[in-house]
């Protein structure tokens, strides 16, 4: 029953889908006010898919075994916090996952953009719903998690043991948080770039939907990096995996975005760069998603492929970069460059210097990734990309964009200067010293390690000076505070 509850709505879920474009269509060309059925529709999508989660939910906790899915990755014996995390221990759970992450976005923005102008909402909308939609019709059609067996077995496959994990079991719906999270920056984008909205004010409403999405992607990350150290025994620079750079990709130019749109807060500058890095990170999500559910990509914990699939997923991906590639050229109207003047010692100079080398470290992963797919398909040469390959072409970078990153939250906005930056020379003498105090007593290459450890103290030590100056800072301010406070109490009594 269950598995049939679940079914029917995603089919309600997708019909209401269609309405809530309708009535955005006729809304953004008729109205000058924001018709509420928008909300009430997307509202009703999402209660439905919730529905068709919760159904699936169901399903594993009871093994119900008439259910495909459920068969396939779950089993009576399993404790139920695994029965329950096998839900998205799979190819079609993790997508009906996707789609209620992508839903519950869109209520959220709806609800939360009330102070935003009419159209923007509706476009926003609009281009969130043909994200939805085309992940309604690939659930439906080719991933449906409610496929139902006869004879029902008495017992199921069971879930891969090495996904019975807690780290892996909460892994996947914080780093579709921060995945999927993305889609909504880039629908917002794509929207405020077609009507000119791109703008100081635009800026502050969407850097809360950058600062979510980053700071889940970074869990999600994070856990996975736990999950592979003691399950796997990988240690180190466990990131080089195929798998965990298509992770890693979207969370280099998230990254990238929110010090971007931190200096469009500030000036009204960078607009193009804005764009391109919200279309980047929501296509370099998508993109992961192809190859990992393609079966292209092999890796340790590729779980859940499927070739046939995984094509629809690349079509419906170049539909989407063709759609916002033309809003970016035909459409967007780049920024007046008498705006754009940036005096080069300044924390805006910093900033894109900081751009630069995320994009650079994002190129080399990308390359390294995708490269052995596209030699294996045009010279039939199977070659592995493994850490000596991203360490000699990033470690040598580290050092200039430690430094960066130690100096640049120093500098002012629009213009610094020199003075009264001793203490940013006394501190790197200090990061240095204590480097070769350290590294002379380790059996390791003098030179390298000195190089790279130095301006990793050196990050450290002006952070942290950072964080106690500024809470002395609080302290004496509320000291200040307190004592006029008392003093006006004195002058009234």
């Amino acid at each position: 029953m269950a598995s049939l509850i679940g079914s029917y709505s995603l089919n309600f879920g997708l019909c209401f889908s269609f309405l809530a474009i309708i009535f955005g269509i006729k809304n953004f060309r008729n109205s000058n006010n924001f018709d509420k059925k928008i909300i009430f529709f997307t509202f009703l999508q999402f209660f439905f898919v919730v529905i068709s989660f919760f159904g699936l939910i169901f399903s594993f906790v009871n093994s119900d075994f008439s259910n495909e899915t459920v068969f396939n990755h779950s089993h009576t014996t399993k404790p139920l916090f695994y029965k329950i995390s096998g839900t998205w221990g799979n190819h079609e759970g993790s997508l009906l996952l996707w789609l209620l992450v992508l839903t519950l976005f869109l209520c959220l923005f709806l609800f939360s953009s009330k102070e935003q102008p009419k159209k923007y909402r509706i476009l926003t909308s609009l281009f969130q719903q043909i994200i939805i939609i085309g992940f309604f019709i690939f659930l439906i059609k080719t991933s449906n998690p409610f496929n139902y067996i006869f004879p029902i077995p008495n017992e199921g496959l069971g879930l891969n043991p090495i996904l019975q994990d807690p780290a892996l079991a909460i892994h996947p719906p914080v780093l579709y948080l921060g995945y999927v999270g993305s889609s909504i920056i880039f629908s917002s984008t794509l929207a405020a770039t077609s009507l000119n909205y791109i703008s100081v004010a635009w800026a502050k409403h969407i850097k809360k939907w950058v600062l979510i999405s980053w700071i889940f992607l970074t869990l999600g990350i994070l856990l996975g990096s736990i999950w592979a150290y003691y399950e796997l025994g990988w240690g180190g620079f466990w990131f080089w995996d195929p798998v965990e750079n298509v992770s890693l990709m979207p969370w280099l130019a998230l990254t990238t975005l929110l010090h971007c749109i931190l200096v469009l807060e500030k000036r009204l500058m960078l607009t193009s760069w804005v764009i391109v890095l919200s279309i980047s990170t929501f296509t370099l999500s998508m993109c992961g998603t192809f190859l990992v559910r393609s079966g292209i990509l092999n890796s340790v914990h590729t779980f859940a492929n499927d070739p046939e699939r995984g094509l629809y997923i690349l079509i419906f991906l170049f539909c989407l970069i063709f759609l916002s590639l033309f809003i970016f050229f035909f459409v967007h109207k780049v920024e007046n460059k008498t705006t754009s003047n940036i005096f080069w010692l300044s924390k805006e100079t910093s900033i894109i210097i900081n751009n630069w080398f995320m994009m650079y470290f994002l190129s080399v992963v990308l390359i390294g990734t995708v490269y052995p797919i596209f030699l294996e398909v045009i010279s039939a040469e199977k070659i592995s990309v493994g850490p000596p390959f991203y360490n000699k072409l990033i470690v040598p970078f580290l050092v200039p964009f430690l430094l960066a990153m130690a100096i640049g939250p120093k500098l002012k906005w629009i213009k610094s200067d020199l003075q009264n930056k001793f203490h940013i020379i006394l501190l790197f003498i200090v990061s240095f010293l204590l480097t070769i105090l350290i590294v002379k007593n380790l059996n390791v290459s003098f030179l390298l390690y000195t190089v790279l450890i130095t301006p990793a103290f050196y990050l450290f030590f002006i952070t942290f000076r950072d964080f106690f100056i500024k809470k002395l800072e609080l302290k004496f301010l509320t000291i200040k505070i307190d004592n006029k406070i008392e003093t006006t109490n004195n002058i009234i009594k």
